[in-house]
């Protein structure tokens, strides 16, 4: 493939992927093989949304060396060695999807029963690669020794997502599309074989985890949710959004980060706000999250710990959980549990996700129902190991100085 063509199709199997769900911000990446010596590869920390062929990254097969100003993805390592092995592949797409990786949490290969699937993605399994940290050899060998296992074109690598192959662009975009709903199916297979139904959603699945599986259920009709509100710090004070379906945000109270809140026209919510602004200087934003993974697990009162790698670096070494209670007296609680990470639980009423900005919190948030897929998923197979607490906090740490670096620059 020539050099601007292979550009044009990263970028564009970028935005198809976007559009498709299966990618989002800055995570996961996207190549192009345009000899038996090169290829091309999206760069490090630039969104998919606004790409361009020109910032795709040639890239040395044999050493992973580069050519240019623009740094290529963390993950250049796994594209080569995959183009090494696979002498026929031109195209790779390795994703965070939610579904599949939350089936690459269980570790173990997955059988593949639709034979149309299997078809598209040439195998009747799925091999999972074993765990290495994101961008290392452990990470690298693991990939390899699941390729030396398979012919196919998809590959679950542990506790990280999924790797997909094809002769070109259309055909790897169709292994990533089928191996989400083959891990969809999956999950949905053992929920009927443990339920005794005979139709599947994932409402009824979320339910039944809370009825059957979480550790301290049974959970019966949860109380309705409370608005605890999202907000921007600006100087000293912040605007608490009142209304969550309000996307140009026009409907907001100034609240000052001096004077405790819960008088007058500002809601006690807003003293949470208050408190987490006071005491982490870095966190400029808060969404208020109620996506429904996040919500079973608050229902549940079920502390999150890091089944996926990202979690571990976005959101934290857990995402605990606070009991609430009246306010403004729990905001202290909930503010506590907050330490040293971007996310808290309130009980039965979602999460508050943080962040330096309001896109940073938002991709909190997304991570973090990730992060509860994969527990529920996880938990109709027996449940899974988190990732090793050392390993976890070396991500984060590594993920913290990378993001101070940058917004430094």
């Amino acid at each position: 493939m020539q050099l601007q063509q292979a550009r044009e199709e990263v970028v564009r199997a970028g935005h198809e992927l976007v559009k498709a769900g299966l990618i989002a911000r800055t995570w996961g990446n996207v190549s192009a093989r345009i000899s038996d010596s090169q290829f091309v590869i999206t760069p490090s920390g630039r969104a998919y949304e606004t790409l361009k062929p020109e910032e795709i990254v040639v890239v040395n097969i044999a050493d992973g060396s580069y050519e240019g100003e623009i740094k290529p993805s963390s993950e250049k390592g796994l594209h080569a060695a995959v183009y090494r092995e696979r002498p026929e592949v031109n195209f790779i797409i390795h994703t965070h999807q939610v579904n599949a990786s939350a089936v690459s949490a269980l570790h173990r290969d997955m059988e593949v029963i639709d034979p149309g699937a299997a078809a598209i993605i040439g195998s009747r399994r799925v091999p999972c690669a074993s765990y290495g940290l994101p961008g290392s050899k452990k990470l690298i060998k693991g990939v390899v020794a699941a390729l030396s296992r398979s012919e196919g074109k998809a590959f679950l690598m542990a506790s990280h997502g999924a790797l997909c192959l094809g002769a070109n662009r259309e055909e790897t975009f169709k292994v990533a599309a089928a191996l989400e709903q083959l891990c969809e199916d999956h999950i949905m297979r053992r929920y009927l074989q443990l339920s005794g139904r005979q139709e599947a959603d994932w409402d009824a699945l979320r339910a039944y985890y809370l009825a059957e599986l979480a550790p301290c259920g049974p959970f019966m009709d949860p109380p309705p949710v409370k608005p605890l509100y999202s907000s921007e710090r600006e100087g000293d004070h912040f605007k608490l959004y009142l209304n969550a379906a309000d996307k140009d945000g026009e409907d907001w109270i100034k609240v000052s980060l001096e004077e405790s809140a819960g008088s007058g026209a500002i809601p006690p919510e807003a003293e949470i706000h208050r408190l987490i602004y006071r005491r982490f200087k870095e966190i400029r934003a808060i969404i208020h999250d109620l996506s429904p993974d996040t919500l079973t697990l608050s229902r549940a009162g079920q502390s999150v710990y890091p089944l996926l790698d990202d979690f571990a670096q976005i959101v934290g070494v857990s995402a605990r959980v606070a009991e609430g209670g009246p306010l403004p007296g729990a905001a202290g609680e909930i503010a506590r549990k907050l330490k040293g990470r971007y996310a808290v639980l309130v009980k039965n009423n979602g999460a508050l996700c943080c962040g330096p900005s309001r896109s940073d919190a938002a991709a909190v948030a997304q991570v973090l129902e990730k992060g509860c897929r994969a527990v529920i998923g996880t938990a109709f197979f027996g449940g899974a190991r988190p990732i090793h607490p050392v390993e976890s906090l070396l991500m984060r740490l590594v993920y913290l100085a990378k993001y101070s670096k940058k917004a430094a620059g």
